[in-house]
């Protein structure tokens, strides 16, 4: 039993151990279950998620947050909240996130999503200055973002933050100060960032490590550049960046940028390698080598691009630009630089995208090649032969496209352009409206010829396919143009290249053409062709040509043709005119009917394109309009030149009588003709309205008149008739040869057979051969033959030559003159030619009178006495300051050789007297064809000048020699040009010979020594200018070459300098080459060449080589100018430690330069181009400069000018501004002109037209645009006050076509007291505003006084032409009231009593009377001056002092520097006042005067 008992004692405890097994386990489970319920309930539920956050954050202080919703299971919504850490604050006004597993597992703050809302990270630091500081950004957790979202990020200092937009970041993990990101993006506004994997850290600036994609939106539209590839490396502070894009083309670079500092500064550059531009697609623009640079920030972003660029139709060249941009709205050109075409394109301006595209461009073209491939041959041809021009645009893209341009042309025209464009809205585009208008083309044009057209106007409507044209102009006339004078207009429309001309009209005078048209234009397959009809109506031709025989047309005519640019191919139809004879007593018409065909050639504008060519056909019939059955053939065939014309038929028979007539005239070397006419009743007026008459007979006339021969030949001449008037006779034949080369005194070849010639009262005869010729002339009325001759000349002449020659005549002429050129008082000639062997004859001529300009020979005569064998010549003349007699003694020899000797000689000038020392042998060989002269002497007491060897000259052959010993140029003063002496000792040598076929030998040595230059003065009055000079030798010798020749000049003004050259002149261009070089060269020499130049000085130092031709010469060397002055009597110029530097290069020159006026520094640069028309291009740039015109103005200015001349087109461009800070302009005296006027003043009196007299003397073509600005320091002195000026003046002006204009105002600063006439003013308000001619602002001005308590003032307004004058005052007085106590000083109260309105009445006069004694005394300062310098007084004046009544006329002047002296007469009152005044020193003077009174005062002067 025990074992039965114990045993159940063993097993017992196993049950119940089992039990708090499970008891335990269950225990556990539940509590698991509860923990997992728990967190399950906190994860999943907003208040469980709220409270685990909370007691998880509970014990840090770093995070702040206010809990919004959702649970950490699906996503938590904080709001507000803020990481304090020590060096910054972190602050997000809203975050949703989702956590992710890593924040159980791994302790970090996984955020599988987060979306976040403002992250702003604000720094500590105290507020300063300094840039942004780079604080380390540490986080006490590891945060980890799968996917996050940040719509704002701001990272704030106290004086600068940075702002991020749109942040969206993969795979971020920010441990510590370290943060990586994949795949992210953000936004800064001025760039975005996508695709971005790299690093970064917070900690010391910042360093990151990226790549990613960069869009900047200001490139999307200005280059087309969206996305950009870009490795970034550095610190936030300095990222360096490689970037790469697709444009297509592969475009890179690098870039420097630094986002963080202010402004986000930044610089780089972009290469373009074989790259097509993005821009303007169409054109294929592209570049195969080039690089833009940039600095700047993103305000301001700098451009430096340099690069080739060529495109479909940009001509391939260089091109180089400096701009800058603010990344937003605007890109500012500041220079564009393109080399092209043989030239270059400058332009600055500004572009802007602002709400629309606009752009504001301007620049200039220099030498472009008009003859570019480039250009269209259609615009070659009207392009004018030099480009350089102004250019300027103007426009905006806003509902289509409006833009205004300017093309003006150096030496050309100006052309205007405005083009407007309305925007698409359909299918098809609107028309495109293009007006250009044009000024002052004076040149050679395609299909006209020349073309002088003062202005002019093309409208044109360009749809598609399709353009409607209008175009104005105006023509004036010129000697080259075709075209003639008058109003043309015309409306066009052109399609498919074929050009209809609905209307056109040419009006000149009260009649017109007009008409219709229709133009194939010219193409690479076709010429230009064309037909037309033309109708006239009361149109007058000879506004065309003077000489047209009908002054009124009207008709129509048929026309059709063909053109090339410089040919032109005329058909006329259907010609039907009827026109009125011009100049006959009653109306007479006749009707032109026919066709005809034209061709008109002009040369290329390269050779000026004059008139070159014609040729005219005409087949038709002329018939009186008034006789219906009057029937007139009419044919003409005629072609030409400028040199020959050849009419080949002119056959008419009707109206006007019958003509048949061919022949030619040849203009080329003098004129020949050959003519043959027949005429029957010819009434030339019918064809020249000049010529009016009736002709009848035949004539057959050839011949040559030139320089080498003179051949007349008249055939079987019978007419007769009636021109002008007055009656014409002429029969008989004539045939004369005259040739160079022939030998003896009569005509090679004379015959004439009864020829007798007829015109009016004037009468030849002729009858005989070269053998026996008999002329009688009566001609009383030379006037009658040609308007330009006047006078009388008759008398006989027969001439023998067989069998043995005799002549005699009796010849005279009276009162002769030929236009303005030369005139004879009397001339006769009488007597026989001594050709008897044994009887003696005499033949005399006498001359009286006998004038060319301003040259007169008083007197003159030749007398030939003796027989064949021995005669004597003597020839003796006398002028005002001169009289010379030669005598010759000689005879003829058998052979008809002449021998002889000159017997004596003799000039007798003013000064000297040349004498012939010995007789010399003259010997004329006949049968040779030579003259020789022995060798002889003339002097003077002085001078000698021998000719040592026998001259020979012949047609094949000559020589030359002398020899000068102190020979006195004072000897030859008579034979100087007026007011030029030179004096000086000429000693030297020359030999000339030469020979047929072979070049001459030229041999000379000249020196002269110790001489003077002298130059007359304009002014009588004035001293004239001499030069000294120690030597001047000229050395000229015949080498291989040519001619060499040499100047070497010593003076001690000029210096030493020599010019050594080599002219080849037997060739036709007479090349050249050699060296000249000069030295301190003295500036002051040159003072009197120049005009209007008081003082002048400098030392001037050039060298270089000459080469080119003697007609247009090249130089390449150096010039330099040291220490120069300069100061202008009329101009307030005075210029001083003048340095210039020129660089010389064939056919133009750079100045480089500067100089001080006063304290001021100015600086000149420019160059001159002399290669076609003369140019100068000078930009001047100074700082406070002095301008002193005594006593008017002394100013300190600060100019910036630039200045473009062209002196020969007499045209002149300036641009700039000056700043004037401060200036004292005085008001001048009223006397005599400060300033001489000069002789280009042109007087405008009133109403007379300003424009007009300023064209009438062709003035500078003036263009002008200057900006003048008045600082606060500019002081108008006058009426006894200081007043202080100031304002700004836009001044303009386009040529002739208008007044210099001016934009803005001028006025008082502050109110001032003046003076005037006795009267004291305040000044209120003085203001002048000017929009328009600079001679007529509108003025606004106040000025008042206080009269008896009372303010009384004048105001005026309107213009400067036509002002508005208006008195005013407090005290209820009448304007004419308030006048008189404006100019009294006080208000006449009374008004009962006579005689106080008498005694008002005298003070206003009185004080009128003092004003205007006052004002008048004021102009006789400069007599006054000369009296006192005659009586010993110095500074000697008449003025008037004193008011009212008391005025008073004052002599006063200066008995010695110390004693001055006042004496003062009443003018109203007897009363007189002496004074005497003694300045003992600087300060301290005594005075007394004696009147009324008598009075000793002693006067201190000091100042403060």
């Amino acid at each position: 039993m025990a074992e039965v008992e114990q045993q159940p004692e063993t097993e017992l405890p196993r049950p119940k151990k089992r039990r708090i097994m499970r008891s335990v386990l269950f225990t556990l489970l539940i509590v698991l279950v509860l923990l997992v319920a728990s967190f399950a309930v906190m994860f999943t539920t907003d208040k469980g998620s709220k409270f685990l956050l909370d007691r998880v954050l509970q014990s840090q202080k770093i995070i702040h947050y206010e809990y919004e919703g959702g649970n950490l299971l699906h996503g938590i919504i904080l709001k507000n909240i803020l990481v304090t850490l020590k060096p910054v604050d972190v602050k997000i006004d809203r975050a949703d996130v989702s956590l992710g597993w890593r924040a159980i597992l791994k302790k970090e703050i996984h955020l599988n999503r987060a979306d976040v809302r403002n992250l702003q990270i604000i720094t500590k630091h105290p507020p300063s200055d300094e840039p942004f500081k780079f604080s380390e950004i540490r986080l006490p957790f590891v945060l980890r973002l799968d996917t996050a979202d940040l719509d704002h990020l701001v990272i704030k200092t106290s004086s600068a933050s940075v702002k991020f937009n749109d942040i969206h970041l993969n795979n971020a993990l920010w441990s510590g100060t370290e943060l990586k990101f994949e795949d992210s993006r953000m936004n800064m506004g001025y760039l975005a960032v996508k695709n971005a994997t790299g690093e970064m850290k917070f900690e010391g600036k910042y360093p990151l490590n990226a790549v990613a994609d960069l869009n900047i939106p200001s490139l999307n539209k200005t280059l087309n550049i969206h996305d950009i590839k870009v490795v970034a490396k550095g610190t936030l502070d300095t990222i360096q960046a490689g970037v790469a894009t697709n444009t297509p083309d592969l475009l890179t670079g690098w870039a420097v940028i630094h986002p963080v500092r202010k402004h986000v500064p930044m610089f780089g550059e972009l290469q373009f390698k074989k790259y097509h531009w993005p821009l303007i697609t169409e054109q294929e623009l592209f570049s195969k080598d080039g690089v833009a640079k940039f600095n700047g920030d993103i305000e301001r972003l700098n451009l430096d691009v340099t690069t080739d660029l060529s495109g479909k139709n940009i001509p391939q060249g260089q091109y180089t630009a400096s701009m800058h941009t603010d990344l937003v709205h605007q890109l500012d050109i500041t220079h564009l630089n393109g080399q092209l075409m043989k030239g270059a394109v400058n332009v600055a301006g500004v572009v802007s995208w602002k709400d629309h595209v606009t752009w504001d461009v301007n620049g200039r073209v220099d030498k472009i090649n008009p003859k570019d491939k480039l250009i269209p041959l259609v615009i070659q041809d009207f392009l004018p032969p030099s480009l350089d021009a102004k250019i300027a645009s103007k426009g905006r893209l806003e509902k289509g496209m409006h833009l205004t341009a300017l093309v003006d042309f150096d030496r050309y025209e100006t052309w205007d352009l405005k083009l407007d464009q309305a925007e698409q809205k359909g299918k098809k585009p609107n028309p495109m409206l293009l007006d250009v208008a044009w000024k002052n083309i004076d040149r050679a044009v395609p299909y006209v010829g020349w073309l002088s057209s003062k202005s002019g106007d093309v409208k044109l409507a360009l749809v598609e396919g399709k353009q409607d044209i209008q175009v104005t102009t105006s023509i004036a006339k010129h000697d080259k143009a075709v075209l003639p004078e008058g109003l043309y207009k015309a409306q066009l429309n052109l399609k498919n290249n074929n050009l209809n001309v609905p209307s056109f009209s040419y009006v000149a005078g009260k009649g017109s053409l007009n008409g219709s048209a229709k133009v194939e234009l010219p193409s690479d397959k076709h010429q230009l062709k064309w037909n037309a009809v033309l109708n006239a109506k009361d149109f007058n031709p000879q506004i065309v040509l003077d000489a047209a025989p009908v002054n009124l047309i009207n008709g129509q005519v048929k026309a059709n043709g063909f053109a090339k640019p410089n040919q032109q191919i005329i058909q006329l139809d259907a010609i039907n005119l009827t026109g009125r004879l011009a100049q006959q007593n009653k109306s007479e018409t006749v009707r032109l009917t026919g066709r005809s065909t034209a061709a008109i050639l002009f040369h290329d504008q390269k050779s000026g394109g004059a008139f070159k060519s014609f040729a005219v056909n005409y087949d038709g019939a002329l018939n009186a309009s008034q006789i219906p059955v009057s029937q007139g053939l009419l044919k003409l065939k005629v072609s030409g030149t400028p040199e020959l014309i050849k009419i080949a038929e002119l056959q008419h028979s009707g109206v006007a009588g019958k003509i048949f007539a061919s022949g030619l005239v040849n203009l080329k070397n003098g004129i020949g003709w050959n003519v043959n006419a027949s005429l029957v009743r010819f009434k030339p007026h019918y064809f020249v309205s000049s010529v009016r008459g009736e002709l009848s007979g035949n004539v057959k006339t050839q011949g040559v008149w030139s320089d080498t021969l003179k051949r007349i030949n008249i055939e079987k001449l019978n007419l007769a008739g009636m021109i002008n008037n007055k009656p014409v006779r002429g029969t008989g034949n004539l045939a004369v040869v005259l040739n160079a080369n022939q030998k003896g005194f009569l005509p090679q070849q004379f015959e004439a057979n009864n020829l007798y010639l007829a015109y009016a009262k004037n009468q030849i005869q002729a009858t005989g051969n070269a053998q026996n010729l008999r002329l009688k002339v009566n001609a009383p009325a030379l006037y009658e033959l040609y308007s330009g001759l006047r006078g009388r000349a008759y008398g006989y002449l027969n001439v023998q030559s067989q069998p043995k020659l005799q002549a005699s005549a009796n010849f005279a002429v009276d009162d002769f003159g030929f236009s303005n050129l030369v005139s004879i008082k009397k001339l006769r000639i009488q007597g026989q030619l001594p050709t008897s062997e044994l009887t003696p004859t005499l033949l005399t001529a006498k001359m009286e009178s006998l004038r060319s300009g301003s040259r007169e020979i008083r007197q003159g005569e030749i007398s030939l006495a003796g027989t064949r064998k021995a005669h004597i010549l003597k020839v003796q003349a006398e002028n005002r300051i001169s009289k010379f007699y030669v005598q010759l003694a000689g005879g003829f020899n058998a052979q008809n050789d002449w021998l002889g000797q000159i017997q004596k000689g003799d000039f007798d000038s003013l000064r000297a007297r040349l004498v012939q020392r010995q007789n010399a042998s003259v010997i004329y060989s006949s049968a040779k064809t030579e003259l020789l002269v022995g060798a002889h002497c003339w002097s003077s007491q002085q001078s000698q000048l021998c000719f040592d060897q026998p001259i020979r000259v012949s047609k094949t052959k000559g020589n030359v020699s002398f020899i000068t010993q102190n020979v006195d140029l004072n000897d030859f003063a008579a034979f100087m040009p007026e007011g030029l002496a030179i004096t000086g000792k000429v000693n030297g040598y020359a030999k000339a010979a030469w020979a047929q076929g072979a070049k001459p030998k030229i041999d000379a040595r000249l020196v002269t020594r110790n001489g003077v230059i002298g130059l007359a003065a304009e002014d009588p009055e004035d001293m004239g200018s001499t030069l000294s000079y120690n030597e001047i030798a000229l050395i000229a010798k015949s080498v291989s070459e040519g001619l060499q020749v040499r100047l070497d000049v010593k003076t001690p003004e000029i210096g030493t300098g020599y010019a050594n050259v080599i002219i080849d002149p037997y060739k036709d261009s007479k090349p050249m080459r050699g060296e000249v070089a000069f030295d301190q060269v003295q500036l002051k020499v040159f003072k009197p060449f120049i005009q209007d130049v008081r003082s002048l000085a400098g030392v001037l130092s050039f060298a270089g080589k000459i080469s080119g031709t003697l007609t247009q010469p090249l130089f390449n060397g150096e010039m330099r100018l040291k220490d120069g002055a300069i100061s202008m009597i009329s101009l307030p110029v005075n210029l001083n430690n003048i340095q210039v530097y020129s660089s010389i290069r064939e056919d133009h020159a750079s100045i480089n330069g500067a100089f001080n006026s006063g304290r001021g520094v100015g600086l000149l640069t420019g160059n001159v181009d002399w290669k076609n028309d003369p140019r100068i291009q000078l930009h001047l740039k100074g700082q406070n400069l002095l301008l002193r015109q005594a006593p008017l103005i002394t100013a300190v200015v600060t100019p910036d000018l630039t200045l473009d001349v062209l002196p020969l087109s007499k045209k002149l461009t300036l641009n700039g501004k000056v700043e004037v800070p401060r200036a004292l302009i005085s008001m001048p005296e009223a006397s005599a002109p400060v300033v001489n006027v000069s002789s280009d003043v042109r007087i405008v009196h009133e109403g007379q037209d300003q424009l007009a007299i300023l064209k009438s003397a062709r003035p500078w073509d003036i263009r002008a645009d200057l900006m003048v600005n008045l600082g606060n320091q500019v002081i108008f002195q006058g009426f006894d006050s200081r007043i202080p000026l100031i304002g700004r003046l836009y001044l303009s002006q386009r040529g002739l076509e208008t007044a210099m204009r001016a934009n803005g105002a001028i006025g008082v600063s502050q109110r001032v007291k003046i003076e005037a006439y006795g009267q004291s003013l305040d000044l209120n308000r003085a203001i002048a505003r000017f929009n328009g001619p600079l001679y007529n602002p509108t003025l606004d001005i106040d000025a008042n006084k206080s009269v008896q308590g009372s303010t009384v003032g004048v105001r005026v307004t309107g213009t400067a032409t036509s002002p508005n004058i208006q008195v005013y005052n407090d005290a209820g007085l009448s304007e004419q009231e308030a006048l008189n106590a404006l100019i009294t000083g006080r208000i006449n109260e009374g008004t009962s009593g006579i005689s106080q309105t008498e005694g008002f009445k005298s003070d206003v006069n009185n004080t009128i009377a003092a004003a205007g004694i006052s004002m008048g005394l004021g102009g006789t300062r400069a007599l006054t001056n000369q009296i006192g310098r005659t009586f010993g007084l110095s500074g000697l004046a008449l003025d008037a002092q004193g008011t009212g009544s008391d005025t008073q006329v004052s002599v006063t002047g200066y008995l010695t520097p110390d004693l001055f002296i006042r004496y003062g007469v009443g003018v109203f009152t007897p009363v007189n006042k002496l004074t005497l005044r003694y300045q003992m020193n600087k300060r301290l003077y005594l005075e007394a005067s004696q009147s009324l009174e008598r009075a000793i005062d002693i006067f201190y002067n000091w100042r403060f």
